[in-house]
């Protein structure tokens, strides 16, 4: 049954998952650029104002990072203070669970309910209904959500109490990452031996080698010169939010440190509002004969 959600936050990511709900249900969007909700619009959500939207019994997040969580919500005048009692917080920003404590804490005071969903799988995925949202709830929150979250894609998993969807997103983006930079750096190491880049990915893709960067990224996106709409500074913020949960668990990234300290080079280097795929391309000199 179609019911009125209220969605903060639609630019790349943001805009792919509320496109699987503007469908179903009666969709008012808002973003600080207004413009990013046009596709969206004609397919029938609405542009509304913070306030309106805080009138939703449920307002999904598609944000930058924690800290914009933290301000939307709970900073002054923040919508934590215009909506009602019995409200659901769906938010699916690469954040910490080191933030959702705080934030479970300060949100129950208004019998408010939050659950963390961080989608994985890259925005054109998410577009097909192909993503990943991994979900960290009370069970009475997840069967609250899980219709909605069945409409943005199948594979939802129900990790665990709040925080969880966000450890293992950060466990996911940081693996893929450390994948990213491992299987650049092979691929330069083939071709510099004469083996063309495309042979020794259908290579990889049939041997014990073979990862999402091999099956999906290269021969979908970095082949065809595709940009996967993720910057390297997101990236870049990922790797460090990684880095802060395994300090809070006291676990040592040894590798995931290196790939950190590889992504701040990365973004010096090339930018940080650069896409995945520049990484990718760009990252070592290009192979001349």
């Amino acid at each position: 049954m179609s019911q009125s959600i209220g969605f903060v936050g639609i630019g790349a990511m943001g805009s792919a998952i509320a496109s699987r709900l503007v469908d179903t249900n009666t969709l008012l969007v808002n973003d600080l650029n207004p413009a990013l909700a046009l596709p969206l619009e004609e397919r029938g959500a609405r542009f509304a104002p913070l306030d309106e939207i805080a009138t939703c019994d449920v307002v999904f997040l598609s944000l930058p990072g924690p800290d914009n969580v933290l301000k939307l919500l709970l900073g002054d005048g923040g919508l934590a203070e215009k909506m009602g009692p019995g409200s659901l917080v769906i938010d699916t920003t690469s954040s910490t669970p080191i933030v959702d404590e705080g934030l479970v804490r300060d949100l129950a005071v208004k019998s408010i309910s939050y659950i963390d969903a961080p989608i994985a799988g890259g925005v054109r995925r998410a577009y097909d209904g192909l993503a990943t949202l991994m979900v960290g709830a009370t069970d009475e929150d997840f069967a609250r959500a899980e219709p909605l979250l069945n409409t943005i894609t199948s594979n939802v998993f129900h990790l665990g109490p709040v925080g969880a969807g966000h450890a293992a997103k950060l466990v996911n983006n940081l693996l893929n990452h450390c994948n990213r930079f491992a299987t650049v750096e092979m691929i330069t190491l083939a071709e510099r031996y004469g083996i063309p880049p495309d042979v020794m990915i259908d290579v990889l893709n049939v041997s014990s080698g073979r990862s999402y960067v091999t099956d999906y990224t290269y021969p979908e996106i970095v082949f065809p010169n595709l940009k996967q709409g993720f910057t390297l500074e997101l990236m870049r913020k990922d790797a460090h939010l990684a880095g802060a949960l395994a300090d809070h668990v006291g676990q040592k990234l040894r590798v995931g440190s290196l790939v950190a300290e590889m992504m701040d080079e990365a973004v010096e280097r090339l930018g940080g509002s650069a896409d995945q795929t520049d990484l990718m391309q760009k990252w070592y000199p290009p192979v001349t004969d």
